[in-house]
């Protein structure tokens, strides 16, 4: 199906042009001439590109480009401008204009961006197709996710599900390790056995030993009844001990002597209980630091890691965040009974350039606080958490230019999100990028992303 662009200018030759340009490069092109006229258009056909003139009476590119993200978000806006208006069409681009071209432009420099625009947009959807193939594998549990990371992850567990050896997930908190946990068991041979799950550092020392390990009546004071422990209740199934770097050295002998055995002894017992156990283990703490400072046992490391899976945090794979967020919106929007809403242009920009500390559980947390409280059906920037409208500030005392910070970062995450797409083949990467080799070269050099 050949890509629909919509090309949007009160100037009719400027339109027509266009037009005419577009279609011999093969493309279904429209033209609206204002931006009345585009906003009736967008309305009634969906576009896969809008190029539209920044400058117009009454309805102008700015309104263009906002309505064109809010009916549908995958749609990419370039922005015509005259030089004089540049620091203007540069702003768009906080508001999810993907691009701007100054006039009077070479036809050459249209189809250069236009080919780039879409060539992004498919790599997005076979990353997307990618991903939807893995989850059809990993059947019941869902896991949002399209980046290159991510797909990696999801490409070593659908690996190691069908076997029994033990998984050590490394992360940031928030990062979804216990969610990954669950699609491990479910989509596992265990899948019809107990899932186990508990947090080694929210329960005291005492108290976590006998819930690992059970107990006979009359083991301490207050054990009037016998008690099953975690690790037999997940007999034939999975456990997931999340925290694992917080467990008392104490309770690491003994867990590293139930792995070693396959059997459990309860507190105040004399018999051993044989258990085929598989084990999930989490941690956000660097477990090879805490061995050197006799912290954490090395023979139980080797135990638990026999396969890692590091999973990277949210501000490291930011072509996640689109996708989540419609997940969580959709999500939170029919758990509350509320209208289907949307995230306008200002908002997503927000979103985007945020650095996310709290990982994925911080995104949804802020995803269902919009959902519920903004008035309307569409969440603005205003409906946002204060503190993420003022990270874009500059800090007191710093004189770089907010409009150049934010250019900045989009073309650093633009360049490194292509360049990895393409596995770091710099001929490809420059080829949609629309650069020369030696510009591609400053860019990796100047964001670091060259290795």
């Amino acid at each position: 199906m050949k890509p629909k662009i919509l090309v949007v200018d009160d100037e009719k030759d400027i339109c027509r042009a266009l037009e005419f340009l577009l279609r011999s490069e093969g493309h279904a092109s429209s033209v609206a001439y204002g931006g009345e006229e585009a906003l009736e258009k967008l309305k009634k056909e969906h576009f896969d590109v809008v190029i539209t003139d920044l400058k117009m009476d009454r309805v102008d590119g700015v309104a263009v480009l906002e309505k064109a993200k809010e009916l549908s978000s995958d749609t990419a806006v370039v922005i015509m401008t005259a030089f004089a208006s540049v620091e203007s069409a540069v702003e768009t681009m906080k508001k999810g204009a993907s691009d701007y071209i100054v006039k009077p432009f070479l036809n050459e420099e249209i189809k250069i961006t236009i080919r780039r625009i879409l060539e992004q947009r498919r790599l997005v959807q076979e990353n997307i197709a990618l991903r939807q193939q893995l989850s059809q594998h990993m059947g019941c549990m869902e896991f949002v996710a399209n980046s290159e990371a991510m797909l990696s992850v999801m490409t070593t567990l659908e690996k190691v599900i069908p076997t029994k050896s033990n998984i050590l997930l490394l992360g940031e908190s928030g990062t979804g390790k216990g969610l990954i946990a669950e699609m491990v068991h479910c989509n596992s041979p265990r899948r019809d056995k107990p899932f186990i799950s508990i947090n080694c550092s929210a329960i005291p020392e005492g108290l976590l030993e006998s819930e690992l390990f059970g107990y006979k009546r009359g083991a301490f004071t207050g054990a009037v009844v016998d008690k099953t422990g975690l690790i037999v209740m997940a007999n034939q199934g999975t456990l997931f001990l999340d925290e694992i770097g917080d467990m008392a050295l104490n309770l690491q002998a003994k867990l590293l002597k139930v792995l070693e055995s396959s059997e459990v002894t309860p507190l105040g017992d004399t018999r051993s209980r044989s258990v085929d156990v598989r084990l999930v283990t989490a941690t956000n703490q660097d477990l090879e630091e805490r061995i050197k400072n006799k912290m954490f046992r090395e023979d139980l490391y080797y135990r638990l890691n026999v396969i890692e899976v590091r999973i990277p945090p949210l501000r490291e794979r930011k072509e996640d965040v689109p996708m989540l967020i419609n997940y969580f919106v959709k999500r939170y929007s029919a758990e509350n009974n509320k209208p289907l809403k949307r995230v306008d242009g200002s908002a997503m920009g927000v979103l985007m350039r945020y650095s996310w500390p709290g990982n994925v559980r911080e995104l949804r947390n802020v995803i269902e606080r919009a959902v519920v409280l903004s008035p309307g059906d569409v969440i603005k920037a205003s409906d946002l958490p204060d503190k993420l409208r003022k990270e874009e500030a500059p800090a007191e005392g710093q004189h770089a230019s907010p409009l150049k910070l934010s250019v900045s970062e989009y073309e650093k995450s633009l360049v490194m999100n292509v360049y990895h797409a393409q596995r770091k083949n710099k001929d490809e990467t420059a080829k949609i990028l629309g650069v020369d080799l030696a510009t591609l070269y400053r860019k990796l050099k100047k964001y670091g992303i060259e290795d």
